[in-house]
């Protein structure tokens, strides 16, 4: 058994898969708490119609008041009450109007503000993390369909080992492969490197 597949097996490092799951759990996670947040806010916003459409009951209820004594016939003060009155209707008019006009502001900004928040953090990580976690996914298909037809054959594993060397870190190569991985290549051993990059792409036992 190989060093690199004792210290999986001693369950030291977890596998390439388990941290890739991980962090797909986490993206779901980050994505699903600010749509919540964006509908949370909305719905706050939102609450505030009603103090609009209390402005506009309380107009209209002006308005009310200013017709009615707008149909009183005093007489010697007649002229004066029908100004007022229809002071009182314009003044009631404009109100109920303010309130409609605030209540659809109100409705609109709450929208934008929901959408702001739960798309605006969520689109900045997925155009990100997606496009990336993809390409993984559609070079993993690839390659396991190599592995199906021609596992274990010399020149697939050399490629794997140029692909280890191109694709891993010095450090992850140092810790599954050895201090020199590079000397493997060109000395021709390429199981080490081959298993590595196999490990990276979650495809431990394809091809076998």
């Amino acid at each position: 058994m190989s060093t690199a597949d004792a210290r999986d097996s001693a369950g030291n490092w977890p596998p390439v898969g388990t941290w890739i799951i991980a962090v797909d759990l986490l993206v779901v996670v980050w994505v699903v708490a600010w749509l919540l947040l964006g509908l949370r806010v909305h719905d706050e916003v939102e609450g505030l119609t009603e103090l609009s459409r209390t402005i506009s009951n309380a107009g209209g209820a002006v308005e009310d008041t200013g017709r009615a004594l707008d149909e009183l016939n005093i007489p010697l003060v007649g002229d004066r009450i029908d100004r007022t009155a229809k002071e009182i209707t314009d003044v009631g008019r404009e109100t109920k109007i303010s309130g409609r006009t605030a209540r659809d502001s109100i409705s609109n900004l709450s929208t934008l503000l929901g959408l702001s928040v739960a798309l605006i953090p969520s689109s900045a990580i997925l155009f990100v993390y997606l496009p990336a976690r993809l390409a993984r996914a559609r070079e993993r298909r690839a390659m396991r369909q190599l592995l199906e037809r021609f596992g274990g054959e010399p020149p697939l594993e050399r490629l794997l080992a140029h692909r280890a060397l191109q694709t891993m870190s010095y450090r992850r190569l140092q810790r599954e492969v050895g201090d020199r991985p590079w000397v493997d290549l060109a000395e021709g051993r390429y199981g080490e490197l081959a298993a590595a990059e196999r490990r990276r792409l979650n495809l431990e036992h394809s091809g076998r």
